[in-house]
């Protein structure tokens, strides 16, 4: 029975083959002529100033993968191409439904603005290559420390790079909804010395969102421009900002905020009531930080510090027993 070894095949009838496939198909994907000219009624489309308007609000705009312009334009179809077929790969399995497509949309669109799904999708399939190339590499310039690296360290480097991406959108949105729970109690302080002033609930999430800088007062921004434009109203608007964010939090003060407005509730005592429980929520919150870390530290003390420290005590303890034994 013959076995496979990595070494036996040279670099070169791999990578040439790969180099040439993937020059054809840039030539292919890049070039300009050839391309679909835009139809009548999208010419049409630009001609009409509503029209642009509208394309202009409506308009997302696309963030870069890479730095570099030439990579962007030559490996962003690559991957826009990979992402596309993996989407549609998972959504034929019943992996990827109109229902999570719309959740990482909306995940995307918190953390990472400018960023699509296809495109997350497409950094998903480049970072599992990345992992699945790197311990290959490692052979081939004989970096291995503990032997030839097997062929399941490939394929557990591919599903670790497969789902960096999704570690970090996730890490990203729990720094967010850390930062969120840590602003809104200042945003109801605030909000209440407004209303104390004698502001309506709108004017009062007008000025607020203007002295405001952090995440809660983005989102109070975007509610006041709504309202402005005629879009929303502050009961609609709000909504939207709870539905926006998907923050049990937040979306308690959303609640409180229109039960005010609409059943004609003292605004200062509500605001005040609030901003007291999610500041004792905020404490607890932070206590509980502070519990995990110190579970997290009794590794690294275990491994690097307890060691040494047995080592300065029952050392020179061995010595001296070995003394007077002598």
């Amino acid at each position: 029975m013959t076995t496979f070894a990595p070494g036996a095949v040279q670099p070169q009838a791999v990578l040439w083959p790969l180099l040439f496939g993937l020059g054809v198909y840039l030539m292919l994907t890049s070039q300009p002529v050839g391309r679909p000219k835009p139809d009548l009624k999208q010419r049409l489309r630009r001609l009409d100033v509503d029209e642009r308007v509208r394309d202009q609000i409506g308009h997302r705009d696309v963030r870069p993968i890479f730095a570099s312009r030439l990579l962007e334009a030559m490996l962003r179809p690559v991957l826009d191409d990979a992402g596309r077929l993996l989407q549609s790969a998972l959504a034929r399995f019943g992996l990827a439904g109109a229902a999570g497509a719309e959740s990482l949309e909306g995940k995307l669109r918190l953390v990472r603005p400018g960023v699509e799904p296809t495109q997350f999708f497409g950094e998903k399939v480049a970072a599992g290559l990345i992992g699945l190339a790197m311990f290959p590499a490692m052979n081939l310039l004989g970096v291995h420390p503990f032997g030839p690296w097997p062929f399941w360290s490939w394929a557990a480097g591919f599903v670790a790079g497969f789902l960096a991406p999704d570690w970090q959108l996730d890490r990203r949105l729990a720094a967010r909804r850390t930062a969120v729970v840590m602003e809104i109690p200042a945003i109801l302080d605030m909000l209440t010395i407004a209303a104390s002033a004698g502001l309506a609930l709108e004017q009062a999430i007008d000025l607020v969102a203007r002295q405001s800088n952090g995440i809660v007062g983005q989102e109070l921004r975007q509610v006041s421009r709504e309202m402005a434009l005629g879009q929303h109203t502050l009961a609609a608007g709000l909504n939207a900002m709870a539905l926006r964010n998907g923050l049990p939090e937040l979306t308690s003060v959303v609640n409180q905020l229109k039960a005010a407005h609409e059943q004609g509730i003292p605004l200062v005592q509500t605001l005040s009531a609030q901003a007291d429980a999610l500041r004792e929520q905020k404490r607890l919150r932070i206590v509980e930080e502070g519990g995990r870390a110190t579970v997290k530290m009794l590794l690294p003390v275990a491994i690097f510090i307890l060691p040494v420290l047995f080592i300065v005590l029952l050392v020179p303890a061995g010595v001296q027993l070995m003394n007077l034994a002598s």
